[in-house]
Parts: C-alpha cells; sequence; structure tokens
C-alpha cells in the first residue's frame, strides 16, 4: 500500500507540472522537506522528502496528507474584498479544504474552510501579524479520483491567478 501510495504521489505530480507548464510560471519539480502532516490530533515534521511543482510564489505538491497548494501572500495587501473572493472561492468545491496561515508561524491560523470565518475578524487577525508573508493553503484527500484532482487543479489556477491579478502574491523568503 505505501509503495502504491507513493508511486501515486511523484506520478500526479509528474502529471499535473505538464498540464500547468504555461498557466503558472517559472514551475520546477521537486522534492520539499520540512512539511507537516497531521497525525492523530496533532502535526508532525515529515522529515521525507514530498514531490511537489515550485514555483516563485508557492508549490503545488502531494504528501502523506494529500495533494496541496501554498500560495505565498503579501498581507500588508489583503483587502476585505480579497477575503470575500477567497471565501468564494472556499465554497465552489466541498473536496477542498482551504486554510490561511502564518509563514512563519504555520500553526497561527487566520481561515479555515471547515469553519465559518468573520471576514472582519479574519482581516483583523492579519492586520496584527508581524509576519513577513502568511500561506493560502488549499488541499484535498490523497489517492483522490482524477476528476477530483482535475477539479483541484484548474481551482488552484484560477486562485493563482486572482493572486496575480491582485498583487497578493509574494516571493517566500529565503
Amino acid at each position: 500500500m505505501i509503495h502504491e501510495l507513493l508511486n501515486e504521489m511523484w506520478q500526479t505530480i509528474e502529471r499535473v507540472a505538464i498540464r500547468i507548464d504555461n498557466k503558472i510560471l517559472d514551475i520546477e519539480l521537486d522534492n520539499s522537506h520540512g512539511n507537516y502532516i497531521e497525525v492523530g490530533d496533532g502535526w508532525a515534521e515529515a522529515f521525507y522528502a514530498n514531490p511537489t511543482i515550485t514555483f516563485p510564489f508557492g508549490e503545488l505538491g502531494y504528501s502523506l496528507d494529500g495533494m496541496f497548494c501554498v500560495f505565498s501572500i503579501d498581507p500588508k495587501k489583503i483587502t476585505v474584498d480579497n477575503i470575500a473572493q477567497i471565501i468564494v472561492f472556499s465554497r465552489e468545491n466541498p473536496t477542498v479544504n482551504f486554510e490561511m496561515y502564518g509563514g512563519d508561524d504555520v500553526f497561527e491560523t487566520y481561515f479555515n474552510s471547515k469553519d465559518e470565518g468573520d471576514i472582519d475578524e479574519i482581516l483583523e487577525a492579519i492586520d496584527k501579524t508581524k509576519e513577513e508573508f502568511v500561506q493560502l493553503d488549499l488541499g484535498i484527500e490523497p489517492l483522490a479520483e482524477d476528476e477530483i484532482i482535475d477539479a483541484f487543479v484548474d481551482l488552484a489556477i484560477k486562485i493563482y491567478n486572482f493572486l496575480s491579478e491582485t498583487d497578493l502574491l509574494t516571493k517566500i523568503p529565503m
């Protein structure tokens, strides 16, 4: 079972890389380290590599938790309208979980699509942060059907375009 899951992870990312080439700029196949996965009631760091497609403003990858796409956003540029649109995106597909959290403090969550978030409270929490960037994370369960993966990738591209057009994307500080 682990062998099949690992093969599915890498094969899916390779397929997605071909699909998003020229839709998300400067992509590169990579193996990321330092991801966290949910284990029991908490989070555990994954010291092993996960297949990813990196780009200057984030990454799209596959971990034991499933597929994810993370965008790096400048918290100083976030407005009420931006948060409202992100909430609209989060309701488009119930199989995709959205979360917005800190860049350095990944355990500081500002928004989770599983909870009803008040736009003013979300914006207030982001305004108070001292983070250089916040992360918008989309995720789906592992071993999802091809149609779910395709819908996930379509939504990730749509959000990338929105974040680009509104100048919210920021390069991840090294």
